[in-house]
């Protein structure tokens, strides 16, 4: 009889709690079903996970962002960083971004895409707005990706702005994927921070409004009349073009000559804004582009220096001739200017990049030629027509639009290590371009081979270029740099300057009298993506902002006084 009673006990405490767990998921699945968040965020999950066609996966993605929207406009006193329809929208709204450049291919380029609703089977008429500033046209971007879902690691910084609006990169690619990219073009396409913003019709029309806005020219976003900070990922950009071995990359590109990996020459990192001061940094012996995303990314945290500048970068063969590399980056500017009509811009060279961006705010005049062929140099110069490649590679003139360069670790005098084993090592592996060879003419090969047999020549490489004997580099050091500069120069750490050095250029080489400023760093060679100097080139950056600014108020100044009399 106890064992019974102790029995039902038992089964009669089952039956309490067994109640009382059907009635707690009862009241969720209540709860759930009376929060749209909820179910929308369910749909929205689902959708992302068996999207079956993209105009339907697109009309799941549109229809989660208007109940978030709603949510958000009957809220309007919530923390937008705290906000689960914040968060939403947002994750909404980049979904939906990624479905709109093979949208509008379907739609051929329609500013209009109806999108079907698939609970309610209502039609939304979403209109594609663009054409104001800092607004960006959906059919720019032959891609677009989330920028959550970008690969950051290796990014020393993320740049992000908290607030409203659907994170994503935007990449343009004008050619397609099984042809050569577009001059001043990556083969990976112009990446762009971009933030998506939906604006509800609440009329029930179903007229909805999307735009893709810059979020590096718009820190604000009004939506149902109430103003919210716009979200904006500025790293994700840059992370986007993935990660490469630098080191093998810059050693096959120093060696291929003109089979290097990837696009060689003047390259947009983003699309080209008029209202942007161009930023070009230039890579140094053994490297590639890739070696400024961290500076260019840690540089980008400051909104001013987002505001204000666009990165380039120069992409070149480093085992050319110096001055045949730095002819290539003189024609890729010039055509740049034609083509976009810029009227100034910023060279930051590392290494022998540095030495390539000071040959673009140089007049050589005959320095470098006479410098070169010595004696011989009035009878060479009279037998080469003025359009010949060694000409044009030793006589040019400064060019006026670029009005800063800021050097770092710069070898201005050259560098022991060029002349040493691992010099002779790298120049036997080097394998110059043929256009390149072929165009040194037989008498120019006879006036510098040595004892004048043409047979002990030697077609001169960079590493050859950056011998502190070499006659141009002793020529160049001659002449007075055309454009105000800086330098950032590293020591390892030791505080020996000026007996110091970076362990490839000694600071006797780097060191310019001429210089506005001069920092040193406790790095090595790579200084570049240093604390510190990445915040002596954004105080440089924005310095330069501020005589701007102060040169257009003193016009507007003289202007008033010119009315005024």
């Amino acid at each position: 009889m106890a064992l019974v009673c102790g029995f039902s006990r038992v089964a009669l405490c089952l039956a309490i709690l067994l109640s009382l767990n059907l009635s707690a998921c009862v009241h969720y699945e209540k709860q759930g079903s009376a929060s749209p968040l909820a179910a929308a965020e369910r749909r929205l999950a689902l959708a992302e996970r068996h999207g079956s066609n993209v105009e339907g996966q697109a009309g799941e993605y549109l229809s989660v962002a208007k109940i978030a929207e709603e949510q958000l406009a009957s809220n309007p006193n919530s923390d937008p960083a705290k906000s689960s329809a914040v968060k939403l929208y947002n994750r909404a709204t980049a979904d939906l971004a990624t479905d709109l450049p093979l949208l509008i291919r379907q739609e051929r380029n329609s500013r209009t895409l109806s999108l079907k609703d698939a609970q309610t089977g209502q039609i939304n008429q979403l209109q594609l707005e663009y054409g104001g500033k800092g607004e960006f046209s959906p059919a720019f971007f032959q891609q677009i990706l989330i920028a959550d879902r970008v690969d950051k690691k290796g990014m020393k910084d993320d740049a992000v702005r908290t607030g409203l609006g659907g994170e994503v990169v935007g990449v343009h690619q004008s050619s397609s994927l099984d042809t050569s990219p577009a001059r001043l073009e990556p083969a990976k396409g112009i990446r762009a921070a971009v933030t998506v913003i939906l604006d509800v019709d609440h009329s029930g029309k179903g007229q909805e409004h999307l735009r893709l806005l810059d979020p590096t020219k718009m820190d604000e976003v009004v939506l149902d009349k109430k103003r919210y900070a716009l979200a904006g990922d500025f790293t994700a950009a840059n992370a986007s073009y993935g990660r490469i071995n630098e080191i093998w990359i810059g050693l096959l590109n120093m060696v291929r000559g003109e089979h290097m990996v990837g696009t060689a020459g003047l390259l947009l990192l983003q699309p080209f804004d008029p209202e942007k001061i161009p930023v070009i940094f230039v890579h140094g012996l053994l490297s590639s582009p890739y070696v400024w995303r961290n500076t260019a990314n840690s540089l980008n945290v400051d909104p001013e220096i987002r505001q204000r500048y666009q990165f380039w970068v120069f992409s070149y063969s480093t085992g050319n001739p110096i001055a045949y590399s730095a002819l290539l980056f003189r024609r890729d500017l010039a055509y740049a200017e034609q083509t976009y009509h810029f009227k100034k811009a910023i060279l930051i060279g590392h290494s022998m990049g540095g030495l390539l961006s000071r040959l673009q705010v140089t007049n050589t005049e005959r320095v470098l030629w006479d410098g070169v062929f010595g004696a011989r140099a009035d009878t060479l110069y009279a037998s080469q027509p003025q359009d010949s490649l060694i000409k044009q590679t030793l006589i040019f003139s400064a060019n006026p639009t670029v009005e800063r360069v800021v050097f770092v670790a710069t070898p201005h005098r050259g560098s022991s290590l060029s002349t040493g084993g691992i010099g002779a090592l790298g120049m036997s592996l080097i394998r110059l371009p043929f256009k390149v060879v072929s165009a040194i003419p037989k008498s120019v090969i006879a006036a510098v081979a040595p004892n004048n047999d043409p047979r002990k020549f030697r077609p001169p490489t960079s590493i050859s270029g950056l011998s502190p004997q070499n006659p141009m580099l002793l020529a160049l050091d001659k002449l007075p740099i055309e454009a105000p500069h800086n330098s950032i120069i590293g020591d390892r750490g030791r505080g020996d300057t000026p007996k110091s050095s970076d362990g490839v250029v000694p600071y006797w080489s780097s060191h310019l009298d001429t210089a506005q400023s001069e920092l040193i760093v406790p790095t090595d060679h790579g200084a570049m993506n240093h604390p510190k100097a990445v915040q002596e080139m954004r105080r440089i950056l924005l310095e330069e902002v501020g005589k701007g600014n102060a040169q257009k108020s003193a016009k507007k100044t003289r202007r008033g006084i010119a009315k005024v009399q």
